[in-house]
């Protein structure tokens, strides 16, 4: 099984559908892949998450050729370890993708059906992003990757880069006030702007940016879409 998740949000797909469905060559959302593809059963996976409507799912069968029949291994063939190397090798996505893995049976022959589902944390990658911390690479954290995904918000990246400076605050329309404010944090959601005294959040819908040329700072007005 992948990352926990409320299973209510998620369509159930019983085994019975499952061993139907591995001989349906007109479905855009099943793929088949050998027991060797590795990178295969990756990629499938991860496509799967960033293409499938949000808890709908798609399934990937290792063991079945591209007509939906199901191949015959050597005997004594270790279907648990396969089920094991495929759950493996598709926890290395990131963010994490949530599926589920079956071992089932068609005309007395094993193969192995996995389903993944559409995932409302897309994008997801076949690999975990890197990021530099001083003298070292790493992983990224889950907060480090979303502030990476958010950079590609022209807003956010541009509000990142003021980040330490005093800026200009007005709020209009909705709870108004200003004031002058050191901006400290901006993500996707909202940037948070130190007043010393206290400080505020704003969603990043209702900013607008501008720029004051005598008093050489920035201005953020606020006002509620």
């Amino acid at each position: 099984m992948g990352q926990h998740i409320d299973e209510e949000t998620y369509q159930i797909v019983i085994e019975e559908d499952l061993i139907r469905k591995v001989s349906d060559t007109e479905n855009n959302f099943i793929e088949r892949k050998t027991v060797n593809d590795t990178r295969g059963w990756l990629e499938t996976a991860v496509a799967f998450a960033n293409s499938c409507p949000v808890g709908q799912p798609g399934i990937l069968y290792v063991g079945a050729d591209n007509n939906g029949e199901i191949k015959k291994q050597a005997d004594g063939y270790d279907f648990e370890k396969l089920q094991r190397s495929i759950s493996g090798r598709i926890r290395e996505a990131w963010p994490p993708i949530y599926f589920a893995s079956h071992i089932l049976k068609k005309n007395n022959l094993e193969f192995v059906a996995v389903v993944i589902y559409g995932s409302p944390k897309r994008p997801h990658f076949s690999g975990r992003a890197l990021v530099r911390i001083g003298p070292e690479t790493r992983d990224a954290s889950e907060e480090e990757y979303d502030k990476l995904i958010a950079q590609r918000s022209s807003k956010v990246y541009f509000l990142q880069k003021l980040i330490g400076e005093t800026v200009y605050w007005q709020q209009i329309g909705y709870q108004e006030g200003n004031n002058n404010g050191k901006l400290t944090d901006c993500n996707q959601f909202f940037a948070t702007v130190d007043m010393g005294q206290y400080s505020k959040c704003f969603p990043i819908d209702w900013i607008t940016i501008l720029f004051d040329p005598p008093n050489k700072r920035y201005q953020l007005i606020v006002s509620k879409r």
